[in-house]
């Protein structure tokens, strides 16, 4: 069992390329992050620990691979690597990282606030688009969901035989 980390800034495509790469791996299930169920009203501090406590839960309790649409600090990185250590599980972390300018249009079904245009710009700024623990930095923003699912598995399944021949 592996836990594979779709991370980047929102509106990069994490949960439609996580859908779509659960799709290729047999199995696999799908979490979004952003089904944490924190009020509302909740300010980012109290999303993010409730969002990751999901996580970790979600993770504890998996029998099979987990694709996690999630942004992630470098604090939150380092509490997944835990909860999949604990089960002996390995963390895959993907990066989409498609230039700002594409995060910041209109590439769903739905129009962005200009509170999420303003996070947008800040994640970027915070380096949630290129961070210090990526397995996979992919920029997406020419790719449809099914080419950057489809380059994800290929990454990942290098990345277990890697593991598995470091293993022997």
């Amino acid at each position: 069992m592996d836990i594979v980390c779709i991370n980047g800034p929102i509106n990069s495509g994490k949960s439609t390329v996580g859908r779509r790469l659960c799709e290729l791996l047999p199995g696999a299930q799908f979490v979004d992050g952003d089904d944490h169920g924190a009020p509302e009203d909740a300010d980012l501090d109290t999303v993010i620990a409730v969002a990751l406590a999901r996580i970790e839960a979600l993770i504890a309790d998996a029998d099979a691979d987990l694709v996690v649409a999630y942004p992630l600090r470098v604090e939150d990185h380092a509490r997944l690597v835990a909860a999949a250590g604990r089960r002996g599980a390995g963390l895959f972390v993907v990066t989409l990282a498609p230039p700002l300018a594409v995060s910041l249009s209109n590439r769903g079904a739905r129009a962005l606030s200009p509170v999420e245009c303003e996070r947008i710009a800040q994640m970027y700024d915070e380096g949630y688009a290129d961070p210090p623990f990526t397995d996979l930095l992919l920029d997406n923003a020419t790719m449809a969901s099914t080419q950057a699912a489809e380059a994800i598995r290929s990454a990942l399944a290098a990345w277990r035989a890697d593991r598995e021949g470091r293993c022997r």
